[in-house]
Protein backbone atom coordinates (compact mmCIF):
# COMPACT_ATOMS: atom_id res chain seq x y z
CA UNK A 1 0.00 0.00 0.00
CA UNK A 2 1.62 3.63 -1.11
CA UNK A 3 2.19 6.00 1.79
CA UNK A 4 -0.30 8.46 -0.32
CA UNK A 5 -3.26 5.50 -0.16
CA UNK A 6 -2.29 5.17 3.73
CA UNK A 7 -2.79 8.15 4.70
CA UNK A 8 -6.30 9.19 2.90
CA UNK A 9 -7.65 5.94 4.22
CA UNK A 10 -6.49 7.29 7.98
CA UNK A 11 -8.14 10.60 6.94
CA UNK A 12 -11.39 8.73 5.42
CA UNK A 13 -11.66 6.71 8.72
CA UNK A 14 -11.28 9.25 11.22
CA UNK A 15 -14.07 11.63 9.95
CA UNK A 16 -15.86 8.46 9.41
CA UNK A 17 -15.79 7.86 13.38
CA UNK A 18 -15.98 12.02 14.24
CA UNK A 19 -19.52 12.05 12.03
CA UNK A 20 -20.87 9.01 13.44
CA UNK A 21 -20.10 9.87 16.94
CA UNK A 22 -22.27 13.22 16.22
CA UNK A 23 -24.89 12.22 14.38
CA UNK A 24 -25.23 9.65 17.00
CA UNK A 25 -25.47 11.90 19.79
CA UNK A 26 -27.74 14.13 17.99
CA UNK A 27 -30.22 11.23 16.95
CA UNK A 28 -29.84 9.45 20.72
CA UNK A 29 -30.62 12.82 21.96
CA UNK A 30 -33.30 13.29 19.92
CA UNK A 31 -35.18 9.55 19.91
CA UNK A 32 -34.91 9.38 23.65
CA UNK A 33 -35.90 13.13 24.59
CA UNK A 34 -32.80 12.75 27.06
CA UNK A 35 -29.48 14.47 26.32
CA UNK A 36 -27.36 11.79 25.07
CA UNK A 37 -24.48 14.24 25.82
CA UNK A 38 -24.77 13.98 30.17
CA UNK A 39 -21.62 15.93 31.12
CA UNK A 40 -21.42 19.80 30.27
CA UNK A 41 -18.44 21.73 30.22
CA UNK A 42 -18.33 22.77 33.58
CA UNK A 43 -19.20 19.68 34.98
CA UNK A 44 -16.42 18.23 32.86
CA UNK A 45 -13.56 16.40 35.09
CA UNK A 46 -9.94 16.89 34.58
CA UNK A 47 -9.55 13.66 32.84
CA UNK A 48 -12.20 14.32 30.51
CA UNK A 49 -10.85 17.82 29.27
CA UNK A 50 -7.91 16.41 28.80
CA UNK A 51 -8.88 13.53 26.45
CA UNK A 52 -11.21 16.10 24.52
CA UNK A 53 -7.81 18.17 23.88
CA UNK A 54 -6.15 14.52 23.16
CA UNK A 55 -8.59 13.37 21.12
CA UNK A 56 -8.94 17.03 18.70
CA UNK A 57 -4.86 17.27 18.30
CA UNK A 58 -5.11 13.54 17.36
CA UNK A 59 -8.50 13.46 15.07
CA UNK A 60 -6.97 16.76 13.63
CA UNK A 61 -3.51 15.58 12.67
CA UNK A 62 -4.89 12.23 11.37
CA UNK A 63 -7.00 14.14 8.80
CA UNK A 64 -4.93 16.73 7.82
CA UNK A 65 -1.67 14.89 7.35
CA UNK A 66 -3.02 13.47 4.14
CA UNK A 67 -3.52 16.71 2.27
CA UNK A 68 -0.28 18.28 4.54
CA UNK A 69 2.32 15.68 4.62
CA UNK A 70 4.93 18.39 6.35
CA UNK A 71 2.83 17.47 9.43
CA UNK A 72 4.31 14.37 10.07
CA UNK A 73 7.84 15.99 10.29
CA UNK A 74 6.54 18.01 12.83
CA UNK A 75 4.98 15.40 14.95
CA UNK A 76 8.49 12.79 14.27
CA UNK A 77 6.03 10.69 12.70
CA UNK A 78 7.99 7.52 11.09
CA UNK A 79 6.28 4.85 8.11
CA UNK A 80 3.94 2.39 9.07
CA UNK A 81 5.59 -1.06 9.69
CA UNK A 82 2.08 -2.52 9.20
CA UNK A 83 -0.52 -0.76 7.07
CA UNK A 84 -2.96 -3.15 6.03
CA UNK A 85 -3.15 -4.40 9.29
CA UNK A 86 -3.20 -0.65 11.02
CA UNK A 87 -6.29 0.51 8.81
CA UNK A 88 -7.79 -3.01 9.55
CA UNK A 89 -7.18 -1.98 13.76
CA UNK A 90 -9.15 1.10 13.12
CA UNK A 91 -11.38 -0.05 11.10
CA UNK A 92 -11.61 -3.32 13.75
CA UNK A 93 -12.41 -0.82 16.89
CA UNK A 94 -14.46 1.61 15.17
CA UNK A 95 -17.17 -1.08 13.87
CA UNK A 96 -16.97 -2.17 17.34
CA UNK A 97 -17.99 0.89 19.07
CA UNK A 98 -20.71 1.22 16.20
CA UNK A 99 -22.34 -2.21 17.40
CA UNK A 100 -22.27 -0.86 20.68
CA UNK A 101 -23.54 2.46 20.48
CA UNK A 102 -26.47 0.43 18.82
CA UNK A 103 -27.04 -2.13 21.01
CA UNK A 104 -27.04 0.09 23.79
CA UNK A 105 -30.26 2.51 22.11
CA UNK A 106 -31.55 4.54 25.08
CA UNK A 107 -28.83 3.78 27.93
CA UNK A 108 -26.04 5.84 25.63
CA UNK A 109 -24.48 8.36 27.42
CA UNK A 110 -21.49 10.81 27.27
CA UNK A 111 -20.09 10.75 30.71
CA UNK A 112 -22.06 10.24 34.11
CA UNK A 113 -25.87 11.13 33.83
CA UNK A 114 -27.23 14.15 36.25
CA UNK A 115 -30.48 13.33 37.42
CA UNK A 116 -32.93 13.60 34.76
CA UNK A 117 -30.73 11.67 32.53
CA UNK A 118 -30.13 8.41 34.57
CA UNK A 119 -29.99 5.26 32.92
CA UNK A 120 -33.24 2.95 33.34
CA UNK A 121 -31.92 -0.03 32.43
CA UNK A 122 -28.07 -1.51 32.84
CA UNK A 123 -27.00 -3.36 29.34
CA UNK A 124 -25.12 -6.79 30.48
CA UNK A 125 -25.34 -8.31 26.50
CA UNK A 126 -23.94 -7.91 23.34
CA UNK A 127 -20.62 -6.56 23.61
CA UNK A 128 -20.71 -5.43 27.15
CA UNK A 129 -21.34 -9.49 27.39
CA UNK A 130 -17.30 -8.77 26.21
CA UNK A 131 -16.06 -6.05 28.26
CA UNK A 132 -17.76 -3.51 30.22
CA UNK A 133 -16.03 -0.95 28.65
CA UNK A 134 -16.82 -1.81 24.88
CA UNK A 135 -16.68 1.50 23.78
CA UNK A 136 -13.51 2.51 25.33
CA UNK A 137 -12.13 -0.66 24.07
CA UNK A 138 -13.24 -0.17 20.24
CA UNK A 139 -11.46 4.13 20.92
CA UNK A 140 -8.30 2.49 22.25
CA UNK A 141 -8.20 -0.23 19.28
CA UNK A 142 -8.20 2.92 16.80
CA UNK A 143 -5.89 4.87 18.63
CA UNK A 144 -3.53 1.46 18.50
CA UNK A 145 -4.75 1.13 14.59
CA UNK A 146 -3.62 5.27 14.24
CA UNK A 147 -0.47 4.44 16.09
CA UNK A 148 0.24 1.45 13.97
CA UNK A 149 -0.42 3.72 10.86
CA UNK A 150 1.67 6.90 11.91
CA UNK A 151 3.88 5.66 14.51
CA UNK A 152 5.28 8.60 16.20
CA UNK A 153 5.19 10.69 19.75
CA UNK A 154 1.78 12.32 19.34
CA UNK A 155 0.23 8.91 18.00
CA UNK A 156 1.95 7.01 20.70
CA UNK A 157 1.59 9.53 23.32
CA UNK A 158 -1.87 9.78 22.49
CA UNK A 159 -2.67 6.37 23.18
CA UNK A 160 -1.19 6.17 26.95
CA UNK A 161 -2.88 9.01 27.56
CA UNK A 162 -6.28 8.03 26.57
CA UNK A 163 -5.69 5.01 28.98
CA UNK A 164 -4.89 6.45 31.79
CA UNK A 165 -7.44 9.17 31.31
CA UNK A 166 -10.43 6.58 30.87
CA UNK A 167 -9.34 4.32 33.42
CA UNK A 168 -10.04 7.65 35.78
CA UNK A 169 -13.63 8.22 33.77
CA UNK A 170 -14.23 4.38 33.85
CA UNK A 171 -14.25 4.62 37.68
CA UNK A 172 -16.33 7.63 37.78
CA UNK A 173 -19.04 5.93 35.80
CA UNK A 174 -18.52 2.29 37.52
CA UNK A 175 -19.51 4.58 40.65
CA UNK A 176 -22.89 5.75 39.56
CA UNK A 177 -23.75 2.40 37.98
CA UNK A 178 -22.75 0.77 42.05
CA UNK A 179 -24.97 3.43 43.15
CA UNK A 180 -27.73 3.44 40.48
CA UNK A 181 -27.83 -0.49 39.68
CA UNK A 182 -26.46 -1.79 43.00
CA UNK A 183 -26.33 -5.82 43.16
CA UNK A 184 -27.49 -6.10 39.73
CA UNK A 185 -24.44 -4.22 38.64
CA UNK A 186 -21.74 -6.11 41.01
CA UNK A 187 -22.92 -9.17 39.67
CA UNK A 188 -22.38 -8.03 35.98
CA UNK A 189 -18.27 -6.34 37.67
CA UNK A 190 -18.00 -10.70 39.07
CA UNK A 191 -18.89 -11.95 35.29
CA UNK A 192 -17.24 -9.74 32.94
CA UNK A 193 -13.78 -7.87 33.08
CA UNK A 194 -13.41 -4.34 32.84
CA UNK A 195 -11.54 -4.53 29.53
CA UNK A 196 -11.58 -7.87 27.70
Amino acid sequence: MSEMLLRWAVAGLTVFFIAWIAAFAAYSTRRNRVNAIAVTPRQASLWQRVLLLVAVALDAYLMFRAPFPLLDGWAFALPSPAPVFALALMALGGGFMIATHLHMGASWRIGVPQGEGDIDELVTTGPHGLSRNPIYLGILTMIAGAALAVPGPLTIGAFVVTFVGLQSIIAEEEAYLEERFGDEYAAYKKRVRRWI
